[in-house]
C-alpha cells in the first residue's frame, strides 16, 4: 500500500459528517487496496507452520495492508473517535466500531 498520508490530507470524521467521510474513506482506501481488507476482515493466523513460502508471503501482505489501513483510520478520526477505536486490532474492527 502506497503511503498517501504524506501526499493527500485524510478526511476527518466528526460528529456530523459520517456519511460523507465514509464515502471519501471508501474511495481512498479502495485506491490503496485497503477497502477489501476492511470488508473481508483479517484474522491473524495462530501459526504459520506448514505454510508454503507463497502462503507466508500472502499472509504478510494482507497483514501489512490491514495494519496500514488501520493506521489510516486512526489518523482520519478526531480524538473522541480515536478513543472509540484505539483497542481495535484490525481495520474491519475499527470500521465496524465507527
Amino acid at each position: 500500500m502506497e503511503s498517501v498520508t504524506s501526499n493527500v490530507p485524510l478526511p476527518q470524521l466528526t460528529k456530523v459528517n459520517y456519511k460523507n467521510w465514509s464515502i471519501q474513506m471508501k474511495a481512498l482506501l479502495g485506491s490503496q487496496n485497503g477497502w477489501e481488507v476492511v470488508q473481508e476482515g483479517f484474522v491473524e493466523p495462530t501459526t504459520t507452520v506448514g505454510y508454503t513460502t507463497t502462503q507466508n508471503k500472502a499472509s504478510k501482505e494482507i497483514r501489512s495492508k490491514d495494519k496500514a489501513t488501520l493506521y489510516m483510520l486512526f489518523l482520519a478520526v478526531n480524538e473522541s473517535g480515536f478513543e472509540k477505536i484505539v483497542s481495535a486490532t484490525t481495520s474491519k474492527e475499527a470500521w465496524d466500531i465507527l
